[in-house]
């Protein structure tokens, strides 16, 4: 694997592990979108399935008679066949929203599952984004007790004035001390928690992309084959009509129609 989420989610604002947990969110919203696509996929399909039934009924009601009739029954067979084909489209993702919508139920356990075994590493974040807060604040007030020790001194103010400025700067860099010590064993919890919490999601995601991928596979393989299919139908309507020649048609139509060979014979008056 050349990602490795361990590398890439630190930074100044230590906020590496909201944007993780909040991607994972997002893998629950992937899948639920990718539900209703497939949803809206299924209805044109059942469209075009009820269009193209409808339509095979108005070529079979249409006119039986004349030497075209014949090509009516082609062009009702054909269209029958397209309604059916598109149908089992419909069938088949119907079966896939239902593993869709599956996965997308269990992502939700899974993902609460994962905010209880991730409190304590969120519990860690906060502390650690409070401490950096309050260790940032502590340098400035050690860093402006200093100065002003500092030029109490360089003034010779009175000796009064440079002990307590020297008292508050001790005080100061007391705490500052303590909050850097502080923020040490933080930083080491947060880095062992963060570092486990990194190939929690990264392990998290790669499972989700690899099932998504199963899901587009499984689409791609119904639309495949149902366009293998209906081509397959266009190309026998094809056949049938390149068959039903012109002279195919008038033989088929002076069989059933024919009134008889014989020409009416002469008259004679007697």
């Amino acid at each position: 694997m050349t990602v490795d989420f361990c590398d890439h989610f630190w930074g100044e604002r230590n906020n590496g592990f909201d944007v993780l947990y909040h991607n994972m969110k997002y893998g629950q919203i992937a899948s639920k979108e990718l539900v209703e696509f497939f949803r809206e996929r299924l209805a044109i399909e059942e469209t075009l399935s009820k269009l193209l039934g409808k339509l095979a009924k108005q070529a079979g009601g249409n006119c039986i008679n004349g030497t075209f009739a014949p090509l009516w029954q082609v062009l009702k067979a054909s269209s029958e066949r397209q309604s059916t084909l598109h149908l089992q489209m419909v069938q088949r993702f119907q079966e896939l929203i239902k593993d869709v919508t599956k996965y997308n139920e269990a992502q939700h356990k899974n993902h609460k599952n994962v905010k209880e075994g991730e409190s304590g590493t969120l519990e860690i974040v906060q502390s650690i984004q409070s401490t950096a807060i309050t260790l940032s604040k502590a340098k400035e007030v050690y860093n402006q007790r200093f100065v002003e020790f500092e030029k109490l001194k360089r003034e010779n103010a009175s000796a009064k004035d440079v002990e307590r400025a020297e008292q508050k700067f001790q005080k100061a860099c007391d705490d500052y001390k303590h909050l850097v010590e502080k923020y040490g064993l933080v930083r080491e919890e947060f880095e062992r928690k963060m570092l486990s919490a990194c190939r929690r999601f990264q392990d998290l995601e790669e499972a989700h992309l690899k099932q998504m991928k199963v899901f587009l596979k499984t689409y791609g393989e119904v639309l495949h084959s149902g366009h293998e299919t209906i081509v397959s139908v266009h190309s026998e309507f094809g056949h049938q009509c390149g068959d039903a020649t012109v002279d195919k048609l008038l033989e088929q139509f002076v069989t059933n129609k024919a009134t008889g060979t014989e020409k009416p014979g002469a008259k004679r008056f007697s």
